[in-house]
């Protein structure tokens, strides 16, 4: 059996899947070595080469950009299998997972009491921890059961894992003897919740030869002996026995469930109609009719030969179509620009119509001029407003970390160093959707940001440095990060962006956390792009084109939200730079303002600062919209 169909082994004809994910989320927090909770197991999601392909999905921007990547040239796009429930399909595919982690507790309540152990004082009840050699068939059966029917067991809900993504399920006999041999013959192991709040220092292992252990010990960092040792590289996504060098890593303690286990690590682009891809799609389109093409004149005969060649090679000429016939031929890498910096361009042209608004369209988009309706308006300050009707996102899984998330840089590149775990050994194919919505796009007067950015919020431009300085010598992965984030000009428009979230969604149909984000602040221009998009056509609403038509209404209630927090003055006076706290990304920002759902925000709510966006409590002079 070939490697792209391990997910066809050992599944019986007739066997009902143990559980169903939805494409989407497979491209994100259930992907290749995620942590899930079925019904009666935990397992870890394997890796691609266990997953069977979807259909393709096109898109050369995205593909372009992971090819730069070391380990990613030539890899395709494809959706996730779409699983048939029926049983006797035979067209049925799979994602296989592994049984992880292989440690269980004993449910049955009265086990201690059945092991002829004494009552406790404190009324608690420990249960046995047993490996999962310890079983008998999906159970365990208890000591004086006789032939009952076994107890049921649940899978430990603490394993080990290391910075760079390796999981491991913890050595509880080391853990709780070190390095002295358990004084029994034979190793009974228990595991005690003393108290209900499930807290670490009231769960406590034990041994019957009397040795213990708090969790909350485990959970102690060391990097000259740490409790939990020190990593073995083990990828038990991969298979058994997957492994790599990991040197000098600590290992942590890790709850399956918790939120920093897996952070998918999303590329995602949006679809504009560039000139490159328009070029790409149309001879793409065009290929049974125009490839056998053998020199440029070849193409010129094909347009006065059929009618539908020169109406879709309009615009270009012929020597451009017959360099990207070549290309295509060859299997060329297709040379793109950066993926924010093509689509900002594209949002930032003045014409009134972007592509055409035709039947499965992938984005159609409208230029308005933006109007204000009485003088001191913040719209004064408003370039230009863009309706986008339609537009399609692709975004694709490359791989994941864990405890803390890697996000891509100001441009949308992704940065797969070291501690980005792999999802596969070799890769030849990535997870992807192709998810529809729509948006609005705004920008910014660039004058006024650049008089802004050079006389009112240099100060503060300055602690904003200081701040990411700190972050990064916290971090020792972190010191090639760029610091175009902790610039002013990112901050106030991820700041305006966040703020326009959450007024909008008041009244645009879609909750808070189903908008998005897209920050544009590289070389190519300024601007924000608020969007919705969601598999099939259920982020085709409306609601936000409506509110491009009505923007400087949402602006100023956006604006208004700012000027004020609950938490002020406290938020307002939070600097970055303050070195007696951690939060070095953050200004004035609090749950009370400017954080949202962190699906929505491309930066894990980091990068904020009403300072910058408008006057507050506490500085007022940093401001890009000034009080009136």
């Amino acid at each position: 059996m070939s490697r792209n169909e391990r997910w066809k082994s050992a599944v019986p004809f007739g066997r009902r899947a143990d559980g169903s994910i939805r494409q989407s989320q497979l491209v994100g927090m259930f992907g290749p070595g995620a942590l899930v909770d079925l019904v009666d197991h935990a397992v870890i999601v394997s890796g691609l080469g266990w997953w069977a392909k979807g259909d393709p999905i096109t898109e050369d921007r995205l593909v372009a950009m992971l090819a730069r990547q070391e380990g990613f040239a030539g890899v395709r796009l494809h959706a996730p299998p779409a699983a048939s429930q029926d049983r006797e399909d035979p067209h049925r595919k799979w994602i296989k997972a592994q049984q992880f982690p292989e440690w269980f507790t004993c449910q049955n309540e009265h086990c201690w009491e059945e092991y002829g152990r004494d009552v406790r004082r404190d009324g608690s009840r420990p249960r046995r921890l047993l490996h999962a050699s310890d079983l008998d068939g999906s159970g365990h059966r208890c000591a004086g059961r006789g032939n009952a029917r076994p107890s049921p067991v649940q899978p430990i809900r603490f394993v080990r894992a290391c910075r760079n993504g390796h999981i491991d399920d913890i050595a509880w006999k080391k853990l709780v003897h070190g390095k002295e041999p358990c004084t029994k013959a034979r190793t009974i192991l228990w595991i005690d919740e003393v108290g209900a709040s499930g807290d670490l220092s009231e769960v406590r292992v034990t041994c019957d030869c009397g040795k213990s252990l708090r969790m909350s010990v485990a959970a102690e960092m060391s990097f000259s002996d740490p409790p939990l040792g020190w990593c073995e590289g083990k990828r038990p996504w991969l298979g058994d026995g997957a492994h790599e060098p990991c040197e000098a890593e600590p290992m942590k303690l890790l709850l399956r469930s918790a939120s920093h286990a897996y952070f998918p690590q999303v590329a995602s682009v949006i679809h504009v109609p560039e000139k490159g891809a328009r070029l790409r799609d149309a001879v793409a389109r065009l290929w049974d009719k125009i490839g056998a093409s053998k020199k440029v004149s070849s193409v010129a005969l094909y347009r006065d030969e059929h009618e539908d060649v020169a109406e879709a090679l309009e615009g270009f000429a012929d020597a451009e179509v017959f360099a990207e016939i070549e290309r295509r031929r060859a299997g060329g890498a297709v040379v793109t620009k950066k993926l924010k910096d093509a689509e900002v361009e594209v949002l930032l042209d003045y014409p009134p119509e972007l592509s055409q608004d035709v039947a499965g369209g992938r984005f159609y988009a409208r230029t308005l001029a933006p109007k204000s309706s009485r003088a001191g308006s913040p719209m004064e300050k408003v370039d230009r407003v863009v309706l986008v009707h339609r537009l399609t996102e692709v975004r694709a899984l490359a791989g994941f970390t864990r405890f803390e998330p890697k996000m891509t840089d100001v441009d949308g590149e992704l940065d797969l160093g070291v501690r980005t775990a792999r999802i596969d050994q070799t890769l030849t194919w990535l997870p992807a959707v192709e998810n529809h919505g729509e948006g609005v796009f705004f920008s910014l007067k660039e004058p006024l940001l650049r008089r802004w950015e050079e006389e009112r919020a240099a100060a503060r431009g300055r602690q904003f440095m200081t701040g990411f300085r700190r972050w990064q010598a916290q971090r020792a992965d972190r010191k090639n990060v760029r610091d175009e984030l902790a610039r002013p000009r990112y901050v106030l428009l991820h700041s305006l962006a966040h703020l326009l979230i959450t007024a909008v969604s008041l009244e645009c149909g879609y909750p808070s956390s189903a908008i998005r984000e897209r920050v544009y602040a590289g070389a190519a221009g300024s601007g924000v792009l608020l969007y919705t998009a969601a598999p099939g056509a259920s982020g085709s609403l409306g609601g936000l084109v409506q509110v491009g038509r009505a923007f400087e209404r949402f602006l100023e209630m956006a604006l208004e939200m700012a000027r004020l927090c609950s938490n002020d003055p406290v938020c307002a006076g939070h600097c970055p730079d303050d070195a007696h706290d951690d939060r070095f990304l953050e200004g004035a920002s609090c749950h009370g303002c400017l954080l949202i759902s962190e699906p929505s925000c491309e930066r894990m709510n980091q990068f904020l600062d009403r300072t910058l966006v408008v006057p507050t409590v506490e500085h007022g002079d940093a401001a890009f919209f000034q009080d009136p």
